[in-house]
């Protein structure tokens, strides 16, 4: 019996060494899903990445295209030079084109893509618009819109891409007392 016995127990652990030094379908399957969750994880910051670099992308265009219609409205002067001045555009000025505009609130209500003054179109522009918005404001309190002359004026630009807006660039302008 004794001899047996230890056949039996031989025979057993090399069974059992066998078993243990492979891997079972569980532990096989839980690699697997430990494997794909670290992958999907890894993708969804590279996406986030990607997307958080376009939206950078994005703003610096647009502030771009808002600095050079902000600038250009800037060097215009604060009234009109003619004879009776009114508020935006006169007659014989256009509301699609900046060319004749010679002063600032002549841009209030102009939207249209980025171009230069004389309606050359800005490079990789495409899919871009702004907006012009010039308003009388308090001059001790910038934030108070105006309906009558006051010697001050809020112009504000907004450069959409595709329809959302990207950024929103304000300035005061005032005349000389």
């Amino acid at each position: 019996m004794t001899g047996m016995t230890r056949m039996r127990n031989s025979e057993f652990k090399t069974r059992n060494l066998a078993v243990a030094a492979g891997f079972t379908i569980v532990e096989a399957a839980i690699s697997t899903i430990i494997v794909a969750v670290m992958l999907t994880v890894a993708l969804n910051t590279v996406g986030a990445s990607r997307l958080t670099q376009r939206r950078a992308a994005l703003t610096s265009r647009g502030c771009q295209f808002a600095e050079i219609l902000m600038s250009e409205i800037l060097q215009q002067n604060y009234q009109d030079p003619g004879a009776n001045p009114v508020f935006g555009p006169e007659s014989d000025e256009s509301t699609t084109t900046r060319a004749a505009f010679d002063d600032v609130d002549d841009y209030n209500g102009w939207s249209g893509a980025p171009t230069a003054k004389d309606g050359t179109a800005l490079p990789n522009s495409a899919g871009w618009t702004q907006s012009v918005t010039v308003e009388w404001i308090d001059r001790l309190s910038p934030s108070t819109v105006r309906t009558t002359e006051t010697n001050a004026k809020r112009i504000t630009v907004v450069t959409k891409y595709n329809n959302v807006p990207q950024v929103t660039l304000v300035a005061i302008r005032t005349s000389a007392l």
